[in-house]
């Protein structure tokens, strides 16, 4: 009986989670209304958006996490991330976290909502404010997790792993806004090419 409420509740939030997605890309943040993310999931009673979300603001994130570090495949290669123990494990762990997150922020369903966040920061700055908390703040953390772990065992060298961190991560983001939703060029077989290449200035500055 549990499981099956469970899978139910799994399933509503899923409907309304991919409903606001949806009217978020079509009519923007400000655009859209729980009444209309409702009609769109085909539910009927407010009280069911209630028990799932405080707000529309709290299924704003959750759409954002859904889209990026709580992915399924996302979190299964973090629980299989090997400990580094000397400078070339690190760079394997590094350059696997890289090519995770550039394939992340690269898939259709973002590069969207990114641009509707873009779009609209000037007139809702709170959503930069919830996107860099819920992404950006996630990816830093456990890119410095690594790092400091690294620093920890001597294998770097004795630097600022917040700067090592926020250079890596802009690296990659910085990748994709250019070239992917600046120039509008399509998703290609680059991202572990591109994600090495950051690696190997990365893994420059990280040597004894």
């Amino acid at each position: 009986m549990e499981q099956r409420q469970n899978t139910r509740t799994q399933k509503t939030r899923e409907r309304l989670r991919a409903a606001a997605h949806q009217l978020f890309l079509q009519q923007g943040y400000q655009g859209t209304s729980i009444e209309g993310i409702l009609a769109e999931a085909g539910i009927s009673s407010k009280e069911t958006f209630y028990r799932h979300y405080a707000n529309k603001e709290a299924l704003f994130v959750d759409v954002l996490r859904h889209l990026t570090m709580e992915m399924p495949s996302f979190s299964e290669k973090l629980e299989t991330l090997p400990p580094a123990h000397d400078l070339a494990s690190l760079r394997q762990v590094l350059a696997t976290l890289a090519y995770e997150i550039l394939t992340i922020i690269s898939q259709p369903g973002y590069l969207p909502l990114l641009r509707m966040i873009i779009t609209e920061m000037p007139r809702f700055p709170q959503l930069g404010t919830l996107f860099f908390s819920t992404v950006t703040q996630r990816g830093i953390s456990i890119i410095t997790a690594q790092l400091e772990a690294a620093k920890a065992q001597e294998i770097i060298a004795d630097i600022d792993v917040d700067a090592v961190a926020y250079t890596l991560l802009g690296g990659l983001l910085t990748y994709v806004v250019m070239h992917r939703l600046l120039a509008g060029e399509e998703a290609q077989n680059s991202s572990s090419d591109h994600a090495n290449a950051i690696i190997e200035v990365i893994m420059c500055s990280l040597r004894p």
